[in-house]
């Protein structure tokens, strides 16, 4: 696992699926409080799922693959922590679920999203180079997202997906907005105005509007994070950079890119004429 540019969760890679009996029948809340970290410090990593055997004391602790001397540590601090009695403890194999070709599917399906999004915007503003700003733009978040998953080695597993897409969502939320007022703008353009001056004009009109929202939505996202637990915030905490990163890339790149295409094609088509 050190050796991928991402930290792949058990999804992807699969790991050990330990069998633990406790002395008494132990809520959900208090494994992911007390036993959960104790697994953590062993495996160093905090991609331990729980899943409990309906009308027993049993717990499956799914992990990373453990080593022999791994699995020693794990059944000692059972034992030592909680009282559990070593001999009944069992530890499996287990294989990746998320398969290649469901891999390939999600690739698939962002890259038609991101093409119908394409299309969307090239047919609702009659210009292409929004289109092409605004998928220029969630390049950019993803990259960015993707980056932040590999330099803090978050689990990247079955939420990934979801946390892509709804940074991608909520990015061009944003820059649609901006986008419609330059091209309200441009609709009232008069030959004095300056091209230049209507996209700045425009994003400073839309600033505020692009700041609350987003910072109503990352005051959620804070709170999900700062009480959720290790799984809810291995979602909240890349969504969190991605509302921040989409924020920036819709304010400062689209408007942008935008005037740069529009004003490189005007002045070509100026020489073509000439």
């Amino acid at each position: 696992n050190g050796n991928n540019a991402l930290n792949y969760s058990l999804e992807f890679l699969g790991g050990t699926a330990t069998n633990v009996t406790f002395n008494e029948d132990m809520s959900i809340e208090d494994i992911d409080a007390n036993v959960v970290p104790a697994i953590e410090k062993i495996t160093g990593d905090g991609n331990v799922q729980t899943q409990k055997v309906a009308g027993t004391n049993e717990v499956l602790f799914k992990t990373r693959t453990l080593s022999v001397e791994e699995r020693e540590a794990f059944n000692q601090a059972m034992s030592s922590e909680f009282g559990v009695d070593e001999a009944t403890i069992t530890a499996e194999t287990i294989s990746s679920t998320i398969s290649s070709e469901m891999k390939s599917d999600a690739f698939i399906a962002i890259l038609i999203s991101t093409i119908c999004m394409l299309i969307y915007i090239w047919f609702r503003f009659k210009d292409m180079r929004f289109g092409v700003s605004a998928v220029i733009a969630l390049v950019h978040d993803v990259l960015v997202v993707l980056a932040f998953y590999a330099i803090a080695r978050i689990s990247v597993g079955s939420t990934f997906i979801a946390c892509i897409l709804t940074i991608v969502g909520y990015s061009i939320n944003a820059t649609i907005v901006i986008f419609d007022r330059i091209r309200e703008r441009i609709g009232e353009m008069k030959t004095k105005d300056v091209l230049e001056d209507i996209v700045n004009q425009s994003i400073n009109q839309t600033l505020t509007r692009s700041i609350f929202t987003s910072l109503t939505t990352a005051i959620m996202v804070i709170v999900l994070y700062v009480f959720g637990v290790t799984s809810i915030r291995e979602f909240a905490l890349p969504l969190i950079v991605g509302i921040i990163c989409g924020t920036y890339s819709s304010v400062c790149l689209t408007g942008a890119v935008w005037y740069i295409l529009k004003t490189k094609i005007v002045k070509k088509n100026k020489v073509a004429s000439k």
